[in-house]
């Protein structure tokens, strides 16, 4: 299989484990996957109904042994190192973790949630792959994508909670990709930020109680959304293309964006005269 005539490398015969899979974002990257010819594609989420409902789908579309719904709780910590353990003993090896579940929610009140599946889980998922592939840990090298959010890079008052954990994911993604990371274990550290996306939690109908304190709603503050399936194909570029460290900015249905340099550069701005205080 190729992708716009370029054949995907990075994604071919290769194993996948995807967090928050079983709908919306994640599960358009589940299924692109298979289409571009991945060896097999864990992917793990709360929501049984759903994730039961996408395995069938990809059973009939791809056969079997091809993808496997995991229901687990990435937030509780023997289950996901439950889940890893299952995925590696399957095929000996994980070659590209997708770090994409979230939590989105106006209410402060969740706010240890909300940390708990945006950011800690992510941190945790990272250091599981980097044991599971690193060649320093005998692994022979892979990917790991975690996802953020142009949230992270235009703050606002809307969301502090979850904007916070994705600035946080920014960062620790940034820092664990950085060169001093990788010639060591041979595993990229990639971070995808995605705009506003045609996913079900941007449906006015399943925010209508959950944005109550301002004025609009969460879906008329992104009236412009871009498609799963852009979100998804862009997902793919960036594994197959990304240099570990680096920032991707996929939104507006166009092809991913290395914005690494934006993202250093406004590092540089905001630390300028602290190292001679």
């Amino acid at each position: 299989m190729s992708f716009g005539g370029v054949v995907l490398e990075n994604i071919v015969d290769k194993v996948f484990l995807v967090t928050g899979g079983a709908a919306g974002i994640g599960a358009g990257v589940v299924r692109e996957l298979l289409l571009e010819n991945a060896r097999y594609v864990a992917f793990l989420d709360i929501a049984e109904r759903e994730g039961l409902i996408l395995e069938s789908e990809l059973y009939t579309k791809f056969g079997a042994l091809k993808a496997k719904f995991i229901k687990c709780d990435i937030s509780n910590e023997s289950e996901f190192a439950d889940a890893y353990k299952q995925v590696f003993n399957k095929y000996r090896r994980i070659d590209v973790v997708i770090n994409n579940a979230v939590v989105l929610s106006a209410d402060d009140s969740d706010y240890k949630r909300i940390v708990d599946v945006n950011l800690t889980a992510t941190i945790s998922s990272t250091l599981k792959a980097l044991d599971y592939m690193g060649i320093d840990k005998g692994g022979i090298g892979g990917t790991v994508v975690n996802v953020s959010s142009l949230l992270a890079l235009t703050p606002k008052p809307h969301l502090p909670v979850y904007a916070s954990t994705k600035i946080a994911v920014l960062q620790f993604s940034n820092s664990i990709g950085a060169e001093l990371f990788y010639s060591k274990s041979k595993v990229r550290v990639l971070t995808v930020c995605f705009g506003p996306t045609d996913t079900a939690i941007l449906q006015k109908p399943s925010i209508s109680n959950f944005d109550k304190h301002f004025t609009q709603s969460l879906a008329s503050r992104a009236p412009v959304r871009q498609r799963v399936k852009s979100a998804a194909y862009g997902m793919l570029q960036v594994i197959n293309n990304g240099v570990s460290g680096s920032t991707w900015m996929i939104a507006n249905d166009k092809s991913p964006v290395d914005i690494s340099e934006n993202i250093s550069g406004g590092f540089n701005v905001m630390s300028c005269g602290i190292e001679n205080n």
